[in-house]
Parts: structure tokens; sequence; C-alpha cells
């Protein structure tokens, strides 16, 4: 039985999905973020950027910073929403040429709690 809540998550999660397809992302951040949201990186990440991330204009920063590097997007593919209560995920595949780096390949599964009608976490795999 689908609850309020997860028809909510649903209709979030395709949204979100569609907007990432269509390299839309601060559709995404000024629409669905909570402010309070937390973002999470591995560590480790090829990126060098911190684990943790708080608040969505912070997240919606790095997020801009990332594609300010991005010299011509070669693919992006998603696959459908996942969702699991207020949890939802997708595969995501892009490759791209960077500034200064050349072909980069990222190929993560996001992962995102929804909580009151907003994003509140997120966290990339890759």
């Amino acid at each position: 039985m689908e609850t309020n809540n997860s028809k909510a998550t649903k209709e979030i999660a395709y949204q979100i999905r569609n907007n990432t397809q269509n390299g839309d992302f601060n559709a995404n951040y000024d629409n669905f973020y909570a402010d309070d949201v937390i973002a999470y990186e591995p560590e480790g990440n090829a990126f060098g950027v911190a684990r943790e991330l708080k608040g969505r204009n912070a997240i919606a920063e790095r997020a801009n910073g990332f594609h300010q590097m991005i010299d011509q997007v070669l693919s992006r593919t998603t696959s459908e929403p996942l969702i699991a209560g207020e949890y939802f995920t997708f595969h995501l595949r892009q490759e791209f040429m960077l500034k200064g780096i050349g072909y980069f390949q990222l190929d993560e599964l996001c992962l995102f709690r929804v909580k009151d009608g907003k994003i509140v976490r997120e966290e990339y795999f890759y």
C-alpha cells in the first residue's frame, strides 16, 4: 500500500531523476532540497571534496563549481528510480571532457532521503 509519504517520495524521485537526466541540477536544488540538507561524497573521492557538506546553498555551490570544470558533456544516462519508503536511488552515468583533464567517466549510485516533501539527505557512491 502506498502511503502519502511514499507517494511524495515517488513524485520527487522521478522529478529529480528527470532534471538530472536533462542536466538541470539547479532546479533540483531550488525546488526539492531542504535548507538544512546534508550531502555525503565517498571518502577519498576523485575530486578531493569533503565527505560531508551541510546546507542547500553550499551543496549547490559545490555542484556548480564542478559543472564549471566541464568542457563538454559526452553522455548522461539515468536509470529508473527505485523507491523504498522515504528513500530513493537511481544509477547515474556521465561522460565528460573536463577542462585541463580530458576525458572523465563518472559512474555513480545516487541515494536520497525525503522528509516533509524535501530532500534532507543525499549520498553518492562511485
